[in-house]
Order: C-alpha cells, then sequence, then structure tokens
C-alpha cells in the first residue's frame, strides 16, 4: 500500500461512528478542482508503511470504531483487499472513499466483505465528466460506464453506500443536477461544497462557490442532502 497521509481521529469522515483516515497515493483522474492533489500522482511513494499505520490505529483502539480509506483513488492499490483484510481481523468498520472507475476492486472488495460503507462521487452529468476530471473525452467517457457499474454493483448489493457529488461552479449546474439524479434514482444522495482553498488547477482558487441560497435549491430539486 503507498500511504501519505493520515487522520488519527474524525468524526466527521464516517457516518455515525468516530473513525482514523487514511489517505493513499496516486488517482487516476486529474480533477482540476481536486482538494489533494500533492496525492494524485502515481509515481510517487507512500510515507507510511502499513505497520506504522496499524500501530497508529491500534494506539487509538478504545477510541475509533471505524476506518476511511481515501486519497487519491484507493482501488488502484492492487494491494488494497489484503490490507483491509488485515484492519477487519481487528473488527474495524470500514469505509472506503472511491470514484467509481474500478467496478472489478469494488466488487472483489464487497464480496470479500472487506468494506460496510461506500461513498462514491458522482462529479457531474456524463456530457460534461471530461471537463470534471480532466482527461480526454474518449477516455473519459470509458470511466463513466465504469462508474455506472459500480454504482449498479452498489445497488445489487447489501451494503450501506452513498452517491455524493462536490458542487463546482460551471463543472455542475442544475441541469446536470438532475441529470445525475436520474441516473442514481432513490440512493442517499449528497451535494458538498466546493473549497478553492487549495485546488489542482490554481485558476479555480479564484472561483467562487455557490451561494447558500442557490445550493439548497439544488439540494431540494435533487432530494439530496448538503454537506
Amino acid at each position: 500500500m503507498k500511504i501519505s497521509g493520515y487522520l488519527g481521529f474524525s468524526l466527521i469522515d464516517y457516518p455515525g461512528k468516530p473513525s482514523f483516515v487514511i489517505f493513499t497515493q496516486g488517482c487516476n483522474f486529474r480533477c482540476p478542482f481536486c482538494h489533494n492533489p500533492e496525492l494524485i500522482s502515481t509515481r510517487k511513494k507512500g510515507i507510511y508503511s502499513e505497520d506504522f499505520i496499524i500501530e497508529e490505529i491500534d494506539r487509538r483502539k478504545k477510541i475509533i470504531k471505524g476506518i476511511v480509506i481515501t486519497g487519491g483513488e484507493p482501488t488502484l492499490q492492487e494491494d488494497l483487499p489484503s490490507f483491509l483484510f488485515k484492519l477487519k481481523r481487528k473488527r474495524y468498520f470500514i469505509k472506503l472513499d472511491t470514484n467509481g472507475a474500478n467496478p472489478k476492486m469494488l466488487i472483489e472488495l464487497i464480496k470479500g466483505k472487506l468494506v460496510d460503507y461506500v461513498a462514491m462521487d458522482f462529479k457531474t452529468s456524463p456530457s460534461k465528466y471530461a471537463m470534471a476530471i480532466g482527461l480526454p473525452e474518449e477516455l473519459a467517457q470509458k470511466y463513466v460506464n465504469k462508474i455506472k457499474e459500480s454504482l449498479r454493483i452498489l445497488k445489487e448489493s447489501n451494503i450501506n453506500f452513498e452517491v455524493r457529488t462536490t458542487v463546482v461552479p460551471n463543472v455542475v449546474e442544475k441541469e446536470d443536477i438532475i441529470e445525475i439524479k436520474n441516473i442514481i434514482e432513490d440512493v442517499p444522495y449528497f451535494l458538498q461544497t466546493f473549497k478553492p482553498e487549495k485546488t489542482l488547477d490554481h485558476n479555480y482558487r479564484n472561483l467562487s462557490p455557490y451561494s447558500k441560497e442557490y445550493l439548497k435549491e439544488l439540494s431540494t430539486l435533487s432530494k439530496g442532502n448538503l454537506r
């Protein structure tokens, strides 16, 4: 596992569970509004060993119930299943944050009972995905198909999951929210406020987030929850 960061204690990353958060290194997307740009490169090595992270988790075993695996994109890590198996043996609940572009890994984790909760991104409507993930159109559409496959896998499983969209001005507009909602249908849906303080593309740091009033309008339209 390539691990480049961790948060020893969190009350907001795993719904209802005090958790330890692990940040993996490497992502297959290049979202210009990414707030963890230092975690994108797949060439970088991880900073922390698995053994070190497990020791840090064990030090907090009396105060945490869950482990959140985020990134970067965790499903790029080939040894993710074996690492999660070590954590499940310690009886922790596992939450996976993913962009949904690796349904093969997702189904392996679900079938192996290695995850308890999945939060999957749906960045914007399919026609604007290239803009959202910073990749060529043809590749972006291949990823859209994989994300739809991941959505199907989650719906057909018994696992708890949510779909979420970071509401970035221009990238996500009212029409995009409507289209996303039509695709995901009646599943738990969350709208996340765009925060421009740190982004991969510096131009997005000058972009003002939508107003609270407009976000509430989008939330009502999508029957989603605001974060």
